[in-house]
């Protein structure tokens, strides 16, 4: 029997959509990702149905990204690596669809992220017509630190606005604070809880998105904004990852390098060089493009050895003591990380 884990509600012209899975953070499970697309389809198709609003039931978070514990036990049901990848393309298909819907929506989506909005969860937030998130919302693609690449058409929503801190954001995996996320415009405004109310009322009574009255103004953006741009400015254009990684140690005054040398030192080597060069590779992609070839990837790192190792270790077996493949990022083969692209 399936569980219901989307709750909707249809008030005049708005339908609002809630991710209600609070126990699992709301991570996305196949189910989950079913119904979800079911209900977008069925209300792009609705003329009763003017604008969408995509939350959470639960204030600790938006969405904590892909169920890849339920993803991994599955794929531990079978030994080979092609039933594996399959297992693998038929979970990020339906995921990375789902990515590609909201962004291409014929119909105004409003996303309100609050609490933890990692992964797959930043990647339902990134195509939204409005971006707004409460104060206490938190951003991260955390993925290398289960051995996997930060995914959901990330190459293309990260690099999109500037490459450089896009992609310090994916290969570091550091957690944003929604401050930080509006500074680096992946937020387009902060609003409170009891202000959605106000702003849901409008859209039920059938205003337009772009017409809402968000007043955007945050105090310290500014800063954080000339912070952020200050520590950027030391990483090369054309620097090696190496030189990335080294400029970041010999700069601990920058918190965004400290957090960031925290995360490697945990983090798969595998995955911090592979999303160097899968950023590289898709730095002026679209985002449909983007999710196309993350499809491809996605089942392909099904059958790779830290993606099981890390899912393993941090999730599963929870001994936090994954045996990641390579020791450092400087010995993972430029060619393994090719093939995996191409």
């Amino acid at each position: 029997m399936t569980t219901q884990t989307i709750k909707t509600s249809h008030t005049g012209s708005l339908l609002i959509i809630q991710l209600d899975r609070p126990a699992a953070l709301n991570a996305l499970n196949l189910d989950m990702l079913k119904q979800l697309k079911t209900i977008l389809v069925d209300a792009f198709a609705d003329d009763q149905v003017n604008s969408i609003w995509l939350e959470s039931s639960t204030e600790k978070a938006f969405c904590a990204g892909g169920d890849v514990k339920a993803l991994v036990q599955d794929i531990d049901q079978h030994a080979l690596a092609i039933e594996r990848s399959a297992i693998g393309k038929t979970y990020f298909s339906l995921e990375y669809g789902i990515d590609l819907l909201i962004e291409q929506s014929p119909k105004p989506i409003v996303v309100y992220a609050q609490g933890i909005t990692f992964g797959g969860g930043w990647g339902l937030f990134a195509g939204a017509n409005l971006r707004l998130a409460g104060p206490g919302a938190r951003f991260s693609m955390p993925e290398i630190q289960i051995g996997f690449y930060p995914d959901v058409g990330a190459a293309n929503f990260l690099q999109k606005t500037d490459w450089k801190i896009g992609t310090f954001v994916g290969l570091s995996g550091v957690v944003l604070s929604a401050k930080e996320a509006m500074a680096l415009d992946y937020v387009d405004s902060l609003v409170t809880t009891d202000y959605t109310d106000t702003l849901k009322q409008q859209l039920v009574e059938g205003i337009d998105v772009i017409e809402l009255d968000i007043d955007s103004a945050e105090p310290g953006i500014d800063d954080i904004h000339g912070h952020w741009h200050e520590a950027m400015a030391l990483l090369p254009d054309d620097a090696a990852l190496n030189d990335w990684i080294n400029i970041a140690e010999q700069h601990p005054e920058f918190e965004p390098f400290m957090r960031a040398e925290q995360n490697w030192q945990t983090g798969s080597p595998w995955s911090v060089a592979f999303t160097w060069h899968y950023f590289q590779r898709l730095r002026h992609a679209s985002r449909a493009k983007a999710l196309e070839l993350d499809t491809k990837v996605g089942a392909f790192f099904c059958t790779h050895d830290d993606f099981y190792e890390g899912v393993h270790a941090k999730l599963i077996d929870k001994n936090r003591s994954p045996n990641w493949l390579y020791p450092h990022v400087e010995s993972v083969p430029l060619d393994d990380i090719l093939k995996a692209i191409d």
